[in-house]
């Protein structure tokens, strides 16, 4: 310990006074270190750490699988989850979760609620307990016993303002009263269950189908939670529940045709669909890092050749070459130790930004924390720094040419030899790894543009949205419906700023979509399995104008359509083409099933993407909202300026109708849009960071390496001068040095980018993995980098003075 306090004491004093360098050192480490604990603090919290559920290793999604297309698991129907729930022993317990959106009315302004229904073990599946009263029973789950509400903590202080007595009380949910039963803990949060529009519920009550109304053909339940009982793997619990699918399948083959059942992993449901893009973030901060650990180990070669003399005279006066090794990696040590204190502060900070920009792209971002296994994480990168980049200048001081070294009168290094070779070795390794990253950052910024220019099919400018739902109490009859609605689109109509009001069932790119059958006249389809099925929505007649919709072939939706008109459809170009091959589609008839009336088709419009804008649109038929009411729409407002600006006279507009309906969700088109690409753009925005931070340290080392180059051959220089070469030779001489580092480095970039960016293929989007002009243009940025990093020393090296150069000798 006495001798490791000395090395450490004559470490410090010897970074301290060349602190110039020194303060670059820290700096350059601290990019690096901070970079990876702030990644590895996201990544700890989004893939390593278990969820926050007893024993959450044991828990599992279950949806049903459509054995046609192989989707899944996905929604599943009532009778189903029951049969699933009875006949299968591989589960401790099985719960339905069903999403809905309840409004709450009552004390203060009318609310709508983000909610789940949820079977009586919905609770004892996650391993969750109220924090007051309790969960739901068996009992609950019966049609007229399932007026109960479990309140979350944050809505039960919101807006009951954390009333203890609150348990017994009755509230009104969508018209009809509730009794809360229980409040969960204040740290509970349910796992997103099902696809980008999740939302954490606020409240839940029982799941409690009418078997009736709900048969085994409508998958109308959202997902079913398990916990597999201890020693059952996930294989065992997907045959046994497989078994299951094809009894009932069997049993039902009416109503189950092509109906599977399918588990995954409840952490793998969260983290599957971002796990690429975090494994490219954390190969992009090791990159990082590793340029940082070249550019430091060229600074302590500079210093250990500056040292020269010193380690010779040490070693005269008998320190042994371990001696030497152990001081000056203490040395290393130090250094890397300063950088990770000033990285960690750094990280702290980046924390909090990455959880600010990604917060709509990566699930449970919010969980991030520098906790203990962070904080270990920083310390082994430390300890594995310090030894990357301080071993390579260790072991080449610590093995000096006694003879050369005290003859040299200022102990000054030479350019050649191993030393040399090593430095530029770096120099290559920094501009290889920066390479490959600003390829894949390349590949992302095009692929970002190419998904950009993609055509959804509508103009999200200027367009403002708003979702309403209406209580089955007050609005249970289809003329109910249809006339608020109509009233609704008039009182929006009549404010100032209004160019248009389209109302649907569904709002485009928000994945959210009703499938239904599709029956075409004079074409009968062989069985049942045939049957093609097209995403249904329910539209007014002014809602292709909002969304400017195009209108390809007939007329679109009008007054005429009302509820005891003809029956009318709209399909889109893709559902045309397909069904109607090279003929018009107006005033063919189609359906949706065996019992319910032909519709004519009177008009063809565009395709427009609902998953996604990098899914092609599907094909689409839309349907008068007079002639299928339904208690579910979204509002589309089209502004003749801002829409954001009419958010409070919209909601006013839906009150003067109903005043305890609650208007939500609102947000402008364009909103929605970037949402949709919020995962691609916090990957390309991260990714493109790191490029730039790689390239700026790329630079930094080839010029500090040519600066020491030519600090070290000043003689060479001047001898070269005064035999009359031309400043235009050294110019050449020295960025031709500097560039030949940064073209072998280039070289070796790409063949690493080549096989390393078919990684990220999945991050793509009509873009390829190798694409041409990437791989062409950014090597030429890197040179013209390069080249700027050399030019200036070697512009230093042409206003050498012969005389003063020749008397260094």
């Amino acid at each position: 310990m006495n001798k490791l306090w000395q090395d450490l004491r004559y470490g410090f004093r010897g970074l301290m006074a060349k602190p110039g360098p020194t303060l670059v050192a820290v700096l350059t480490l601290a990019l690096g270190i901070g970079a990876n604990t702030a990644i590895f603090s996201v990544v700890n919290s989004v893939l390593l750490r278990p969820l926050p559920f007893r024993d959450s290793e044991r828990l599992v999604r279950v949806g049903g699988v459509n054995l046609k297309t192989g989707n899944g698991p996905g929604t599943l129907s009532p009778p189903d989850f029951y049969d699933w729930r009875e006949r299968t022993q591989s589960f401790e317990s099985l719960a339905a979760y069903d999403g809905w959106s309840p409004s709450l009315t009552g004390a203060g302004d009318p609310e709508r609620l983000t909610a789940g229904r949820v079977s009586a073990d919905f609770f004892n599946v996650l391993g969750v307990d109220a924090q007051l009263g309790r969960a739901f029973v068996r009992q609950e789950e019966q049609r007229g016993n399932h007026r109960v509400v479990v309140l979350s903590d944050g809505l039960w202080r919101r807006r009951f303002n954390a009333d203890r007595e609150i348990v017994g009380r009755d509230v009104t949910l969508s018209g009809e009263s509730y009794t809360v039963v229980g409040v969960t803990p204040a740290d509970f949060e349910l796992p997103q269950l099902t696809g980008v529009s999740f939302e954490p519920p606020e409240l839940w009550t029982p799941f409690a189908p009418d078997l009736s109304q709900w048969g085994r053909s409508s998958r109308s339940v959202d997902a079913a939670i398990g916990r597999l009982k201890p020693g059952v793997s996930l294989e065992q619990a997907q045959a046994e529940l497989a078994a299951v699918a094809q009894e009932l399948r069997q049993q039902y083959p009416d109503e189950n045709t092509n109906a599977g059942a399918g588990l995954v992993s409840l952490h793998e449901q969260l983290v599957g669909e971002v796990r690429t893009s975090l494994l490219a973030f954390v190969a992009a901060v090791g990159f990082v890092l590793l340029i940082a650990c070249a550019n430091v180990a060229n600074l302590l070669l500079a210093r250990a050749a500056a040292r020269r003399k010193e380690m010779a005279i040490r070693t005269a006066l008998g320190a042994s070459r371990w001696r030497i090794v152990r001081q000056l990696l203490t040395e290393s040590l130090l250094l890397s130790a300063c950088g990770a204190a000033v990285g960690f502060l750094l990280a702290l900070w980046a924390k909090d930004l990455l959880v600010a920009l990604g917060s709509d792209a990566l699930p449970h971002l919010g969980r991030t924390a520098l906790d203990a296994r962070v904080l270990l994480f920083t310390l082994g990168v430390t300890i594995l720094t310090g030894l990357v980049f301080g071993l390579a200048p260790a072991l080449s001081a610590s093995r000096p040419d006694l003879n050369e070294a005290l003859k040299e009168g200022g102990g000054k290094g030479v350019t050649g030899g191993a030393r040399g070779r090593l430095r530029g070795l770096l120099v290559v390794s920094e501009v290889a790894l920066s390479l490959v990253l600003l390829i894949s950052a390349g590949l992302l910024v095009k692929s970002f543009m190419r998904l950009r220019e993609v055509d959804p099919g509508f103009d999200s400018r200027g367009v403002l949205t708003m979702n309403v739902f209406l209580p089955g109490a007050r609005y249970g009859e289809d003329a109910q419906q249809a006339a608020f609605f109509d009233r609704a689109v008039e009182e929006l109509r009549a404010r100032a700023g209004v160019e248009a009001v389209g109302v649907t069932s569904n709002l485009p790119i928000s994945g959210n979509y009703d499938r239904v059958g599709f029956y075409v006249e004079d074409r009968p389809a062989a069985s049942r399995e045939d049957v093609p099925d097209l995403e249904r929505y329910i539209v007014n007649d002014d809602y292709f104008r909002a969304m400017s919709i195009p209108l390809r072939e007939g007329r679109g939706f009008g007054a005429q359509d009302g509820a005891d008109a003809p029956p009318v459809a709209l399909v889109n170009e893709a559902a045309a083409k397909k069904f109607w091959p090279g003929e018009s589609a107006v005033g063919r008839r189609v359906r949706t099933d065996p019992e319910s009336p032909w519709r004519t088709v009177v008009g063809v419009v565009g395709d427009v993407r609902h998953y996604g804008l990098e899914t092609a649109a599907n094909m689409q038929f839309y349907v008068p909202y007079r002639q299928v009411p339904t208690q579910v729409m979204t509002f589309a407002l089209r502004a003749k300026d801002n829409p954001a600006a009419l958010a409070s006279s919209a909601r006013e507009a839906v009150w003067a109708v109903d005043k305890d309906q609650p208007v939500y969700n609102v947000a402008t088109m364009e909103e929605l849009v970037a949402k949709s690409v919020a995962q691609r753009r916090f990957t390309l925005l991260l990714l493109g960071l790191f490029a730039c931070v790689a390239v700026f340290l790329a630079s930094v080392g080839i010029y500090g390496v040519m600066s020491y180059t030519v600090a070290q051959r000043t003689h060479e220089i001047g001898v070269r001068m005064a035999l009359g070469a031309q400043p235009r030779d050294v110019l050449r001489l020295v960025v031709g040095k500097g560039l030949a580092l940064a073209l072998a480095g280039v070289g070796v970039g790409l063949v690493g980018a080549l096989l390393l960016t078919r990684a990220i293929a999945s991050l793509l989007y009509g873009v390829s993995a190798t694409d041409v002009t990437v791989f062409a243009g950014v090597p030429v940025l890197l040179a013209l980098v390069a080249l700027a990093a050399t030019y200036v020393p070697a512009r230093r090296a042409t206003k050498v003075d012969p005389m003063v150069a020749l008397r260094y000798e």
